[in-house]
């Protein structure tokens, strides 16, 4: 009899366990260029929320050039993953077409604006609903980092105010010293970098109508100051066939360039190639346009509508991008959080002679300043391209900057969707 009950009750033990395991339910999370550098960072987040959430299993795969790509396939193939790592640009179109799930409906709208900065919520948000869960985000202008000895050559005392100061710097550094200035970011593939600097200088991107206006007589002068830079060789002719950040990190290593504008990213590959310039490179604040505002751009976590298991999704998703997280993954790289609780955050009030911790103290509580300034239109591939290309036109003297704006918010307002 004894033993029988033995035998009873391991019966209902496996029975038992093997109920628990069919309930746990495995969520599938895909992030955008973290992995191999972050690996340690994402598998300790996941194995917390893991412990804290025993029914739920992760899945984790990093995708890097293919991301949008795969996605679009597996909504298609009925595969979708259940969290998602998208930017500004993306989350926007996919919840115009209606491939997501809204965070404020999952989570509530008091959770996320207790939560997120008002303007981040503002970055993911389409037609009064909110579909992302606000991650990391950068400032374009953030900082201004400089290489003191080809200021002292170039005979420069102190850092430029404006972005007019910012043109005459960049003749002064190469005229005397041979070295660039500076790399503007004219334009940088997959994005529509330039409208960047009108939005910057006060210069509205659309019309009240909602049709695109980025062709002005003011818009036209800007976009010649910058003509006039790259045709008297004074930044890098390159500059529109990469990323102008991936350009300038390159040059500032090699002591071929004077100043970079941006986030503090680009100090920690300094660090590894060229620790000397890394220890003198001076820190401060970069110079505004004339609205006096920082562009930046983000990221999120939104769940697919598509995904088979949304209310455990929404759960990894607030997790990930909590204020704890957030500020955990600053440590690691110099990101900007886009929680209400990192304004104040005890880790952005260091300061000292070291140039990361200068920057990420400079910039670190700033999140509430990302805006990308602009609203991504929904097909904004195809008229990023078309406008990149008019840009191009005009650098390369094809166009005059005003035919070449003109010809682009023609195509725009023609295709615009």
């Amino acid at each position: 009899m004894r033993r029988a009950l033995t035998i009873l009750t391991a019966a209902l033990g496996i029975a038992t366990l093997s109920s628990a395991a069919q309930a746990q339910t495995t969520v599938t999370f895909w992030t955008w260029y973290l992995s191999p550098k972050f690996d340690d960072y994402i598998k300790t987040t996941i194995a917390a929320f893991e412990k804290a959430n025993p029914g739920i299993k992760v899945q984790w795969f990093d995708k890097q050039d293919s991301m949008v790509q795969d996605f679009l396939a597996a909504v298609n193939l009925g595969n979708a993953p259940d969290v998602i790592n998208l930017n500004i640009d993306e989350t926007q179109k996919a919840a115009q077409n209606g491939f997501l799930r809204a965070a404020s409906d999952l989570s509530g709208r008091t959770y996320l604006t207790s939560t997120y900065y008002p303007q981040s919520i503002t970055n993911f948000s389409y037609q009064g609903k909110t579909y992302g869960y606000p991650w990391y985000g950068w400032l374009n202008e953030g900082v201004l980092l400089y290489n003191p000895d080809l200021y002292q050559k170039a005979g420069l005392t102190r850092a430029p105010r404006s972005l007019t100061e910012m043109f005459t710097y960049a003749r002064t550094v190469k005229d005397k010293t041979g070295a660039y200035g500076w790399v503007p970011a004219m334009k940088d593939p997959n994005t529509a970098s330039f409208l960047g600097y009108f939005h910057a200088e006060g210069l509205p991107i659309y019309a009240a109508d909602g049709k695109a206006a980025f062709n002005t007589a003011a818009h036209a002068a800007l976009l010649q100051k910058f003509v006039d830079l790259y045709k008297g060789g004074y930044v890098p002719e390159d500059v529109v066939r990469r990323e102008a950040f991936q350009i300038a990190t390159e040059l500032y290593a090699q002591n071929r360039l004077a100043m970079i504008i941006g986030g503090p990213q680009a100090l920690t590959r300094l660090k590894d190639t060229n620790p000397g310039l890394y220890a003198k490179t001076v820190v401060t604040e970069a110079p505004l346009g004339k609205a006096n505002v920082q562009t930046g751009g983000g990221m999120d976590l939104v769940v697919p509508a598509a995904s088979k298991h949304p209310q455990e999704a929404a759960k990894l998703a607030a997790f990930f991008t909590n204020n704890a997280n957030q500020l955990a993954f600053a440590k690691v790289v110099p990101i900007v959080p886009t929680t209400l609780g990192s304004r104040n955050a005890a880790q952005f009030k260091t300061t000292g002679n070291d140039p990361v911790a200068r920057a990420t103290a400079l910039v670190g509580s700033s999140g509430r300043f990302i805006n990308p300034g602009f609203r991504a239109p929904k097909n904004s591939d195809d008229l990023y391209k078309n406008f990149n290309d008019n840009i191009e036109a005009a650098l390369r003297g094809k166009k005059t900057a005003q035919v070449a704006l003109n010809d682009a918010v023609k195509y725009w307002n023609a295709n615009m969707k």
